[in-house]
């Protein structure tokens, strides 16, 4: 079925697309074209009925004119199409004032011929709009208190001049309608703009000014955790120059490298963070099974993780579409952190990491020592530690939940404090 076309389809021409305010004045340009020609049509008629005749080479220029403007506009001359429009219409109601009796009202057009100049130009453009209002104005008082008569005139019948009236009457008030109306709806316009840009401009404030606290707390913290460290190694090795001891020596050169290691991984943390803020996701489908082999098989050698049994609950088969990088640090955090918070009190300790297809959820299961209830709603927070027994820097899951909103999914805890935790991961199907 053909597309209907709408009347700013005709005025304008297909594949035309100005701005939204110069689109309206466009608009407005052709709605008042298109109003002169069936004026100029109706007027000829009705002098013609009543036996009127010197009005007949305004309306013709009225008719041939703004055709000619909407033919300009069809062609991309706006301007000119403007111009020339306002220019005719003037010059028509000035005919009129001459020639009509003053009782047909025929003055009151040169209301809308003033107010039409300003609403069809930009405001760029005022200068000519000024231009053509002072030109209006001139002939106004021309008109009013010139003697200025082109010839005789026949004064029409009274009917014809009350009927004069009334019509002169309801096609200003249409035409100013029209202009004021564009001129409210483009204000309107304008305003919604400026109110949804101080949203924006409000929203960007307050998104600065929490990036600007975080990057304060990270400055502040990782200029703690980089020098505490160091500090630690420059006290073992006063320790280790005055000590004799072999095996005094060894237990200090030991706590020097686990301070070190401390410190390669927090390093690392720190870069992981940067790659993951500054990087674009790169999805690709991913066998999930090797990728968790692979970190577990990379956190065996950590403290205690030897006291622990590994449980997959994953198809070999599973298959996922994601980042390669972002997986892994997300499941080496999670596993990682179920080793380090393991219940040496508990006789059996197990971590299970599985996945459900119909959620797209992967999960990290422990029986550690959980997670008080006053810390769960903080443990994604930068640097932050809720337990006595952390020792790390406190960005292993602020990192995690980072690359898991990167990634478009999200990141759920339940956890019982003395029964152990569940981390779930929900990522995109597709």
């Amino acid at each position: 079925m053909p597309k209907r076309k709408k009347l700013s389809d005709l005025i304008l021409g297909a594949h035309v697309i100005p701005s939204r305010a110069e689109y309206k004045r466009l608009i407005l340009t052709g709605y008042l074209s298109i109003i002169c020609v069936i004026v100029s049509i109706f007027y000829a008629v009705l002098d013609l009925v009543h036996n009127v005749y010197y009005a007949l080479p305004a309306y013709a220029v009225l008719l041939v004119i703004p055709l000619l403007s909407l033919w300009m506009i069809r062609a991309k001359h706006y301007r000119a199409a403007k111009i020339s429009l306002m220019l005719s219409c003037n010059m028509v109601v000035f005919w009129a004032a001459l020639n009509d009796p003053f009782e047909t009202g025929s003055f009151m057009f040169f209301i809308p011929a003033a107010l039409g100049s300003f609403a069809i130009l930009a405001f760029d453009d005022h200068k000519t709009g000024i231009t053509l209002a002072i030109l209006t104005t001139i002939l106004f008082l021309l008109a009013y208190f010139s003697d200025l008569q082109p010839f005789p005139v026949t004064r029409p019948s009274e009917e014809y001049i009350r009927m004069s009236f009334v019509l002169n009457y309801f096609i200003s008030v249409t035409i100013c309608v029209l202009a004021v109306y564009f001129l409210m709806s483009l204000n309107r316009h304008s305003e919604d703009e400026l109110v949804l840009k101080e949203i924006f401009a409000s929203q960007k404030n307050a998104e600065l000014q929490q990036v600007n606290e975080a990057l304060d707390r990270f400055v502040y913290s990782v200029s703690h955790d980089l020098r505490s460290p160091l500090s630690s190694i420059l006290g073992l090795t006063n320790l280790a120059r005055h000590t004799t001891d072999p095996a005094e020596l060894a237990q200090i050169l030991t706590m020097i490298q686990g301070r070190i290691n401390a410190q390669d991984h927090f390093i690392a943390e720190i870069i992981a963070y940067a790659r993951n803020a500054r990087t674009e996701v790169a999805a690709e489908p991913l066998l999930l099974a090797p990728i968790v082999d692979g970190v577990i098989e990379s956190v065996k050698f950590n403290v205690n993780a030897d006291k622990i049994e590994f449980r997959k609950r994953i198809p070999r088969e599973a298959t996922i579409m994601s980042d390669r990088i972002r997986l892994t640090v997300i499941l080496s955090n999670l596993i990682g952190n179920a080793v380090k918070y393991f219940d040496p009190n508990k006789e059996h300790s197990y971590i299970e990491v599985g996945y459900s297809e119909d959620e797209a959820a992967i999960y990290v299961q422990d029986n550690g020592i959980g997670i008080l209830p006053e810390h769960r709603d903080r443990i994604f927070d930068m640097f932050y530690r809720g337990s006595e027994h952390s020792t790390g820097s406190g960005l292993g899951l602020f990192i995690t939940r980072e690359a898991v909103l990167k990634l478009g999914g999200r990141i759920e805890v339940k956890s019982v404090f003395g029964a152990g935790s569940t981390f779930n991961v929900y990522l995109p199907k597709k």
